[in-house]
């Protein structure tokens, strides 16, 4: 787990204010689906074009590496404010 992620695990475990953590959750899926779409867009227009030789290489190279999303039941649980 990266350390950015760690301190926002850590951050928001200490929180009270249950509205200010559902406020948080909130952002975070819209914040996901945003980039999902984004991304899902994204790719769809490079497959639309006729990508040059570096293009397919770079778009190739980009879909073999993983990304990591944390899964928002897992963070729920993790922050302990499942209901």
């Amino acid at each position: 787990m990266s350390p950015i992620v760690q301190e926002i695990i850590d951050t928001l475990a200490k929180e009270q204010d249950a509205e200010v953590l559902a406020e948080v959750l909130d952002f975070y899926e819209y914040i996901k689906y945003k980039k999902q779409r984004d991304k899902r867009t994204s790719w769809e227009t490079i497959k639309e074009d006729e990508p040059t030789e570096e293009e397919k290489k770079i778009c190739s190279k980009y879909q073999d590496e993983e990304h990591e999303f944390v899964d928002f039941h897992s963070l729920v649980q993790e922050l302990g404010v499942d209901e």
